[in-house]
This record gives C-alpha cells, structure tokens and sequence, in this order.
C-alpha cells in the first residue's frame, strides 16, 4: 500500500498546475444542477452525478487554469509532424485515454446510446485540442485527441455490453 507521503507527491503537480482544483470547481458547480438534469433527463442522481463529475475531470484535466505553455503556430489538426505520433502508445497517451474512459461508460450509460457518446466525446476532444491552441492553455496534440477518443470509445463499448445485458434481463 502506497504512503500518504508518495500519494502527495503523485498529486502535487496536478494541484499545482490547476488541474485538480478546476476539476473540483467544475464538478462541484455541475453538481448543483444534477437533480434539475437527472429530473428532465429520467435518470438516476447517481447516474448524473458520475456523469457531470466524469466530465469534470475531463475538463479540470485538459483546460488547466493558469497552465498556458502552448507554442503550437499551426493548426494541430493540420500538422502531418503532430499526426506521425498520434498512435504511439506511451504514459501520457494511456492516461488521456484512461481519462476519458469513465466519460465515454457514464455518457453512454446517461444517453443510453454508446455511438452518441462516442461521437459527442471526440467532438469534446477536438474542442479541448483546439481551445488549448487559441488559448494557449496546454498543448493542442492530435495523440491527445487520438488518445480520448479511444478512451470513450472503450467505455462506451462496456457500456454497450452492459446495455445489451440489461435489456436481454429485462426481456426474461
């Protein structure tokens, strides 16, 4: 079992960038409206907050406050330099998709429709990459975009399976 002293060294850079305390303030405030949301939607609270707070962490971790170091003076989705790295499976590759894995299960499991969740997820992402290069909040990457769009369609695709479950367990 890890230390508390190690556990505060792997979260100090993502405090002290901003990631963590953004995440907090968007999920917090997302929070205040996940009974109105989970009401007009017809799901659960439980269902809508892992959903909300999935979606904060996506948005704390990948528009940091205060975290402007972008140099990027072309278009990320137009780099072919940017591209050739795009599918090359390192740490920062696996922990986007890692992020957005919860994002694409709860958003599919929310819309009930795990092609929509997809869809919606890269779209996010392509935002996410684009803002951080108007910004200069981050660094605009296509392996980023690549990365947490593999994520969500991994999630989505457990979510789809649980959905198939569920639907042959209430036909019986």
């Amino acid at each position: 079992m890890p230390s508390l002293e190690s556990l505060a060294v792997f979260i100090q850079p993502f405090i002290t960038n901003g990631a963590l305390p953004t995440a907090i303030v968007v999920g917090l405030l997302l929070t205040l409206f996940s009974k109105y949301i989970a009401r007009g939607s017809g799901r659960t609270l439980g269902l809508t907050i892992a959903t909300l707070w999935s979606l904060a962490l996506v948005t704390g971790f990948t528009l940091r406050l205060g975290d402007a170091n972008s140099t990027a003076t072309t278009l990320w989705l137009l780099d072919p330099v940017l591209w050739a790295d795009s599918v090359v499976v390192g740490a920062n590759w696996t922990l986007n998709a890692f992020l957005f894995l919860p994002a694409g299960f709860t958003l599919a499991m929310f819309l009930r429709s795990p092609v929509r969740s997809v869809l919606i997820l890269a779209f996010a992402s392509f935002l996410i990459e684009t803002v951080q290069q108007v910004t200069a909040v981050g660094v605009p990457d296509p392996s980023d975009f690549v990365a947490n769009t593999s994520g969500a369609l991994l999630g989505s695709l457990v979510a789809a399976v649980l959905l198939v479950i569920r639907r042959l367990a209430r036909r019986r």
